[in-house]
This record gives structure tokens, C-alpha cells and sequence, in this order.
């Protein structure tokens, strides 16, 4: 059925050529996709002009092409073939198929530059996406010198041929930090946005065909196998609505608490609100639109991200009041997880332009986003900028470079690393196809080389042939190297990609010893001294405990968590304790000196209780017995000044885990 707008088209059009289209559909393979292009459908709109050239060139010549009169500026007479080219080649680059949009760009380059005035910066847009960047460069280069209206486009130009200096800057590094790994996902169009469902489960959005409706529906997958492949997903068991998208999900810690986008699609526009739901003994609830602030009336907000601590919900949204049209805000939770107060992250962060599908690092306080508003490789590129939440007070982003960044979109870029950012992760790109993200993993190029020594706990004297299992301390404990101390008691050798490890040291004689220690660096190789390991040759004596009486427990080097020296003596001995008092519970309390932040001291704190605590769970102690609590530097044993002066003595002795005996179980 033709629409009442279209009569007039198609009558002059029928009139023109009456004799050589008598047999054919030509006219309405045009019309038809003219109308599914102005309401944005554009996969559709591509098979109509495609037909419609398929039937042009078996019937009729294109010197001859029909016309109609239509009042547009730069066209006295609408030439439908010069149309459909460049409708065409927008069409492609509306569905980010910029192979395909540079091909028809490229024709409609010799049509005339008055009817199709932003041709040539689309088709320079298109060679940069397709990594062509000296032809970008000399086509974005003509359309500015030529270009004389203040507009949109003048101003892109200006940001691509910038993007284009970027990039030339990118290709000189001899070598890149970063391994990315293309994951493909059989039987499914398209897969992005991972995120990790605590504990030890991975979730991502995937896009597969549904049979039922003839619709490509985004759909949240999960699997528990965080190191093999994303093929043995499964739908998460949340939900679903018909004709309804979900995707990018984010969990509490505990994974009980979940918060997803879930999005229309209607004339090629989405519509999209961020939903939550809660995981019960039968499942997940039925979810529901979180209230305002997060969601507001009028606008779209999506691309929910939770901060480790819970403290806070990242999201973007084009809701008023922001800096352009999507913006990156952040909502501060209560503990019940509902939004307090939402906050735009201001114009350091946002852009005139998009910014997109953020994230945080916990440890390193860097916000993680895409942006298609600051200068990069060209399209969405990945940036970090470290901040305060609180203070909304953001430092310039700073562009990740290649390999992370291409010349297509790169989004969705989650570290999976709690110690060093850019360490390993995810991100979501369509770098490696004409048309839809796809999962790529990120790995960093570096080296890390151990050294340490292992000591007599009483002569202080090495040990020589001191046995030594070296495991990744993170959640999957590999085993990764076994080797013993030489003449000297000393140790070393080389890791990658490992941020924290447990060192397992065993002599006969001597009482076993674990310690952990986690390493901070960045790409490139990184040389680390581990604090000495000491092993005892007498069995830990049982002490006495009396409830209430507090008990230096470990002792720790400035900024450091890592156990080490006699701290195994006294946890060997609380052991023992605890396994002849099998009922005993216990506080476990971190302390720090004065130097640092509070909030700095806080987090120090915790990691020294829980070094001390894994040491004992690692031992056989029933962690539900271990009750850990970080109390920074707020109790000083001794002053750390002394008539107005520096005391590094006291400080020592201040930076320690006490222990005492709280009750019963």
C-alpha cells in the first residue's frame, strides 16, 4: 500500500517512463525504500534501493534515469538514481557498515556537491573507519577548504582531521602495550557488554534471532566458566518481554541484586530504562523500572554500572541538564540500593557529543566511559579520568590508545583486575566486522620478575633448598612455578599478567609457611623484592587467651599488605590456638600510621585483615570464626610524633593486625 504522501512521486515518476517500466516494480522499490529510510529502518531500506539498482541497470540506461520535480536545495530536478546511491551509502553507515558506505559514498562523490553538500565528509569519515587514513585525510581536507557554513559538519571536520593526527601519533609506537583476543560466539549476530555476576560467573548481552517474531532481540547470557569460552551461555534466567531488548547487566556484590537496560526499538529509535530485579530461592523477581531520579520522564537512561563498594550506580542518559546529548551521571545509593541523589560528572568528563557505557576501578578511583565527543582513533574510543565521586571532580580523560581503541566503536571496557587496571578486561567492538560489536579480551604486556629470600625465624640465617609452590592468589589459584631457595635462601623468577600470588615455603624441620603478596605495576617489565619468608623449626606454642585481650598479630612496611617476616610465627601460634578451641571466635583488626588519607587508610587497613585472614582460612580456620574489622589510624599504640618531629619508629610499630577473642560460636 503506497502512503498518500507518496502519490505525487510515483505519478510523475510512472508518467516519465511509462513504456520501459510497464513490467517491472522499479518505481516502487525506490518508493518503498524511501519510506522505510525516513523512518530509520535502514537494514530494510538497503534490500529496496539495492533492488531498485539491480532493475535499473537490466532496464534501463542510467543516462537516462527518470526524474521528478522536487523543490530541495542544490536539485532543480531529483535525479532518483543519484538518490538512491546516497541513500544507499547512508543507509550503510547508519548500521555501521562503513565498508559498503565508503563504496557507495565514493559514487555519489561525482554527483553534484550542491545537491549532496555532506557527501564528502561522510565519505572521509568512512575512509578513516576503514583505516585509509591518508585518503581520509586529503577528502576531510577539501571538504573543510570548501566548506564555509558554521554548522555540525564544519566543526566534525575539525575534530576528525584531529582524530586523524591522533591516529598518525598512535601508528608511530614501536610497540603496542596490549594483546586483544577476538571471542566469537557461534549462533549468535552479535555479543558485548560482559560484566561479572559475583560469584565467579560471567554475564553478557548476545543477540540471536527470534524465530517467533523475525526480530534480532538483545538477550542476557551467563556462564560459570570464567575461564573458558563464552559458547556455553545460557540465558539468564530473568523475564523476558516480547518485542523487548536486555542487555549490560551490573550485580551487587553477593550477587543478589541486579540492574540491567531493557529498551524498544520503534522507526529506529530506542527508548530505554534502566530495570533491577532480586534473586530469590526460586529465582530472579520480576523486574521492575528503577523510580526517578535514575529513570526520568521524557528521557532515556541506560548502561548501568555498579561500584564494587555499592556505593554507586554509573549510568548514561540524555535526560536535561547535562553537558550534550548523552551524558555520563552517577546515583548514590543507600544500603537498600535505592538512588539518593543522581549527578551529571561534568564537563571535564562529557562532551557536546556521547558519552557512553561507563565503568569503575575500584582501587585505582578511575572512571572507565566511551566517548565519541573527545579526540581518538574515531568513532567511540575507550578514556579514564580519575576522580572523586563526592566531589564530582574528574581529571582530563586520557585516551587508552591502540590496540584498545580502533577506528570503529569501542565500548563496554571492563577491568577484570582489582589491583592494576589495565592489567586483563573486556571490551565490546565492531573493529573486526561490518555491522556489530563482538567480545574482544584484553591482556597487558608485561613482565613481572619476584625476588625474595627464606630465613631461619629464630638465626635470621637463609635457608638453602626451602621448598616453594608459587600459585596465582587470585580466585582460580593456579599453580604456577615450583622451585627451591638456593645457598643463599634466595628465590626469583618471572610471571605475567599476575597480580597477586601465594608463596607456600616448606623444609623438613620446619614449620610450613604461606605468604601473599600483591604486585602493582604497569605495561612493560616491572622488578619486585618480596618481604623475607621465615620458617620456625619449633611447633607453634598454644597461648591463652583471655576475651577482650587485643594481641599484636602481624606487622607490615609502610603502604604494604603483604605478610611477611615472624607475622607466621604469631599466626602459626593463633592456629594452633584456634584448633584447640575449636568454638573460639575472633576479631581480626587492621590498623595503619597516620600517613595518608582517612579514606586511603581505611582500604590499607582492610587489605592487611584480609591477608591475615586468607593466611588462616588457608590453614583449616572456619572463616564464619573470623570476624574482620578495619580500623585505618585512628589508635595509635605510640605518638609518631615527638616534640613536633617525625617518629618512623612509632609508625612502624603502629602499622600492625591485632587480635582478640570475641565470643563463642
Amino acid at each position: 500500500m503506497i502512503k498518500p504522501g507518496n502519490v505525487c512521486l510515483l505519478a510523475f515518476a510512472v508518467l516519465g517512463t511509462l513504456t520501459a517500466f510497464a513490467q517491472n516494480d522499479q518505481p516502487g522499490y525506490f518508493i518503498r525504500g524511501e519510506e522505510l529510510f525516513k523512518q530509520k529502518q535502514y537494514y530494510e531500506a538497503i534490500q529496496y534501493y539495492e533492488k531498485f539498482l539491480n532493475t535499473e541497470i537490466k532496464i534501463t540506461p542510467r543516462s537516462q534515469p527518470f526524474a521528478v520535480k522536487k523543490k530541495t536545495p542544490g536539485k532543480s530536478n531529483l535525479n532518483i538514481h543519484n538518490e538512491t546511491v546516497y541513500h544507499l551509502a547512508e543507509s550503510y553507515r547508519h548500521i555501521n557498515n562503513y565498508t559498503l558506505a565508503e563504496k557507495w559514498y565514493k559514487q555519489a562523490m561525482t554527483f553534484s556537491g550542491a545537491a549532496y553538500p555532506e557527501c564528502a565528509y561522510w565519505y572521509g569519515v568512512s575512509l578513516r573507519a576503514n583505516q585509509k587514513y591518508e585518503e581520509a585525510f586529503n577528502v576531510l581536507s577539501g571538504f573543510k577548504a570548501s566548506h564555509s557554513r558554521m554548522d555540525p559538519l564544519l566543526t566534525g571536520v575539525d575534530k576528525e582531521l584531529e582524530n586523524l593526527k591522533f591516529i598518525n601519533n598512535q601508528l608511530l609506537k614501536e610497540k603496542d602495550d596490549f594483546f586483544i583476543t577476538r571471542e566469537q560466539i557461534p549462533d549468535h549476530s552479535s555479543a558485548y557488554g560482559l560484566s561479572i555476576s559475583q560469584p565467579g560467573k560471567i554475564v553478557y548481552t548476545s543477540v540471536k534471532d527470534d524465530p517467533n517474531n523475525n526480530l534480532f532481540l538483545s538477550h542476557l547470557y551467563e556462564t560459570g566458566d570464567r575461564e573458558g569460552s563464552l559458547e556455553r551461555g545460557k540465558p539468564l534466567s530473568i523475564e523476558q518481554e516480547p518485542g523487548i531488548h536486555n542487555g549490560l547487566a551490573t550485580f551487587s556484590k553477593d550477587g543478589k541484586k541486579i540492574f540491567f537496560t531493557r529498551w524498544i526499538t520503534r522507526n529506529g529509535v530506542n527508548y530505554s530504562a534502566i530495570y533491577s530485579a532480586e534473586k530469590a530461592d526460586t529465582g530472579w523477581t520480576k523486574p521492575y523500572p528503577l523510580p526517578s531520579p535514575v529513570n526520568m520522564e521524557g528521557s532515556n537512561s541506560a548502561q548501568p554500572f555498579l561500584t564494587a563498594d555499592g556505593k554507586y550506580l554509573l549510568f548514561s542518559s540524555d535526560r536535561e541538564g547535562g553537558v550534550g546529548k548523552y551524558d555520563i551521571w552517577y546515583a548514590r545509593m543507600d544500603s537498600n540500593f535505592n538512588a539518593l541523589l543522581v549527578t551529571n560528572a561534568g564537563n571535564i568528563v562529557n562532551t557536546a557529543d556521547d558519552e557512553v557505557t561507563p565503568s569503575y576501578h575500584q582501587y585505582s578511583r578511575t572512571l572507565l566511559f566511551s566517548s565519541n565527543g573527545h579526540i581518538g582513533m574515531g568513532g567511540y574510543d575507550i578514556f579514564s579520568a580519575k576522580g572523586d565521586f563526592q566531589l564530582s571532580n574528574w581529571e582530563k580523560p586520557v585516551n587508552a590508545g591502540k590496540p584498545v581503541n580502533s577506528s570503529k566503536d569501542d565500548l563496554y571496557f571492563i577491568s577484570t583486575d582489582e589491583d592494576n587496571l589495565w592489567n586483563t578486561g573486556w571490551l565490546s567492538s565492531d573493529r573486526a566486522t561490518d555491522c556489530c560489536l563482538e567480545l574482544f579480551g584484553i591482556r597487558q604486556d608485561n613482565a613481572q620478575y619476584v625476588n625474595g629470600k627464606v630465613i631461619d625465624c629464630d638465626s635470621h640465617q637463609p635457608l638453602t633448598g626451602v621448598r616453594l609452590i608459587i600459585k596465582d592468589g587470585g580466585q582460580n589459584g593456579k599453580e604456577l612455578i615450583r622451585q627451591q631457595t638456593d645457598v643463599n635462601g634466595g628465590y626469583g623468577f618471572e610471571l605475567r599478567n599476575i597480580s597477586r600470588l601465594e608463596i607456600t615455603a616448606e623444609k623438613e624441620g620446619y614449620q610450613s609457611a604461606t605468604e601473599n603478596f600483591t604486585l602493582y605495576f604497569d605495561a612493560g617489565t616491572n622488578r619486585f623484592t618480596n618481604n623475607e619468608i621465615c620458617l620456625s623449626s619449633s611447633a607453634p606454642e598454644e597461648k591463652e587467651l583471655i576475651t577482650g585481650e587485643s594481641v599484636v598479630l602481624a606487622k607490615f612496611s609502610f603502604n604494604q599488605s603483604s605478610l611477611g617476616g615472624s607475622s607466621f610465627y604469631d599466626l602459626d601460634s593463633l592456629v594452633a590456638f584456634m584448633h584447640a578451641n575449636p568454638s573460639v571466635i575472633i576479631e581480626v583488626g587492621g590498623y595503619t600510621d597516620g600517613k595518608g588519607s582517612s579514606a586511603y587508610n581505611l582500604k590499607l587497613a582492610q587489605k592487611r585483615v584480609d591477608a591475615c585472614i586468607q593466611y588462616l582460612v588457608n590453614k583449616g580456620i572456619r572463616k564464619s570464626r573470623l570476624v574482620g574489622v578495619a580500623y585505618g589510624e585512628c589508635c595509635p599504640l605510640v605518638p609518631e610524633q615527638i616534640n613536633g618531629r617525625d617518629n618512623p619508629e612509632a609508625r612502624q610499630v603502629n602499622r600492625r593486625v591485632e587480635y582478640k577473642v570475641i565470643g563463642e560460636e
